[in-house]
């Protein structure tokens, strides 16, 4: 019965997330943007606050980085991002550990006027009381 139940709970704490963005600007300085990511703060809502914990200005392969989130419910969430693939201008992969757990990919495709960005980003919680409230409690979750 317990099986059951936790079952339940695990696939119901899967979320997958889809993003692209198309961006008037070359990808290059795109890249450069994403890599210099002490700069994240400034552009990304909800980001309070980045730490390096491993000596580097730029992301590169095994860099871990450690974000901290907030968004409008009463609580933030903490995990670590570890760099798995990264290839200039191209591609950045990722795991996550730590409130969150799963793993990321984010892809650029260049044109001749823009760049398209697709981010997806497959995680689950890892605080048991996310979990107990994910059944009800799933599109707050989301939209935070």
């Amino acid at each position: 019965m317990m099986r059951l139940f936790y079952d339940f709970l695990n696939k119901k704490n899967r979320y997958h997330f889809n993003n692209s963005w198309n961006i008037n600007a070359p990808v290059e300085l795109i890249w450069n943007e994403l890599i210099n990511y002490k700069q994240w703060p400034l552009e990304c809502d909800g980001l309070g606050k980045i730490e390096q914990l491993d000596d580097a200005d730029h992301l590169k392969i095994g860099n871990t980085i450690r974000s901290t989130w907030k968004g409008p419910l009463p609580y933030s969430i903490t995990f670590d991002s570890v760099i798995t693939d990264l290839t200039e201008c191209s591609v950045i992969s990722f795991t996550v550990t730590g409130d969150l757990q799963g793993e990321g990919i984010c892809s650029f495709l260049p044109s001749q006027q823009n760049t398209t960005i697709n981010f997806n980003w497959d995680v689950s919680p890892t605080q048991l009381w996310i979990k107990m409230s994910s059944p009800f409690a799933r599109k707050l979750f989301i939209e935070n």
